[in-house]
């Protein structure tokens, strides 16, 4: 003769198989509509377009730096004042230029998808050098000198591609941090 369960068990263990069933369920739905561990939050359908000349151009000499980080007027500065452009002399033909500015400002913080860092921005005040940005500073200050700027593989904070894997897509998550010759950075 079998032994019936307590009631006390069996409704315990129905209900640890019906929540572990539904966690099961929500998890592959969140995976299959892209809103869930598989997108991360970081928003990587909602990227702003690619521009070509303008990676092709600016990213000869550093990352090509998502429009949305800096707020239009920003870009406009920096685009006017490419024979000094932050101590270099980065002139392009003027239509080049204006084809270049008139990206980035389209898809420039206040009109495009806000990185949630760029707000401050907004109203005008602050550097456009990006590496100058109080919220830059913050996030890199404890990585010692030795990791970037006399690490060969990296040579400035400018560069964020060599260590953001996913830099070139407004993704600087920590978690997607790694250093050459040093490996994945953990705050």
């Amino acid at each position: 003769m079998t032994k019936q369960a307590h009631p006390i068990s069996w409704f315990l263990g129905s209900s640890l198989t019906a929540a572990a069933l539904a966690i099961g369920v929500i998890g592959v739905s969140l995976t299959l509509t892209g809103t869930g561990y598989a997108d991360d939050g970081r928003g990587l359908s909602r990227a702003i377009p690619q521009n070509a000349e303008y990676t092709a151009e600016c990213g000869s000499c550093h990352m090509a730096y998502p429009a949305n980080l800096l707020p239009a007027d920003k870009w406009r500065a920096i685009t006017a004042n490419l024979e000094n452009h932050f101590g270099d002399n980065a002139s392009l033909d003027p239509q080049v230029t204006a084809r270049i500015e008139e990206y980035l400002v389209q898809h420039a913080a206040q009109n495009g998808k806000v990185m949630k860092n760029s707000t401050p921005l907004l109203a005008g005040a602050g550097p456009q050098k990006i590496t100058e940005l109080a919220f830059f500073i913050r996030k890199h200050d404890e990585i010692p000198r030795r990791m970037v700027q006399d690490n060969p593989k990296v040579g400035s904070f400018s560069q964020c591609s060599n260590c953001h894997n996913l830099a070139e897509k407004g993704i600087f998550d920590e978690d997607t941090v790694n250093i050459p010759g040093f490996g994945r950075w953990d705050d």
